[in-house]
């Protein structure tokens, strides 16, 4: 069975809090088993310490690299995210590639009810 790549999206801004939120996700979805053989993948964690020392432009493309190579983009809805230049660059880019696209609230949702 192949190995899932699931990009993990989530407002950054280069806020310590932010990254912290996409681990405690992660850690849930791993706890909770929800993807089969899931390979998690967080342009906060692969690039965060670069946030504040390259253009924005250099970054959201290493982040869109990233993207270009999984087969989910699991994102916020769009209310926590509209305010987020980076999640709608790369939810944009998911829509027009074809991506399938999960919104975190849907997973937990499914989740709590299981």
């Amino acid at each position: 069975m192949q190995t899932l790549n699931i990009y993990v999206a989530h407002p950054y801004d280069g806020h310590e809090e932010n990254k912290k939120k996409v681990e405690e996700f992660i850690k849930l979805l791993i706890k909770k088993n929800i993807f089969h053989k899931p390979n998690f993948i967080s342009p906060i964690h692969n690039y965060g310490y670069l946030y504040n020392n390259m253009e924005y432009e250099k970054g959201i493309d290493l982040c869109l690299n990233l993207l270009n190579e999984c087969d989910i983009l699991l994102i916020p809805k769009f209310e926590k995210i509209k305010m987020s230049k980076g999640c709608l660059i790369e939810l944009g880019y998911a829509k027009h590639k074809g991506m399938k696209i999960i919104h975190w609230e849907d997973v937990v949702s499914i989740n709590e009810s299981n």
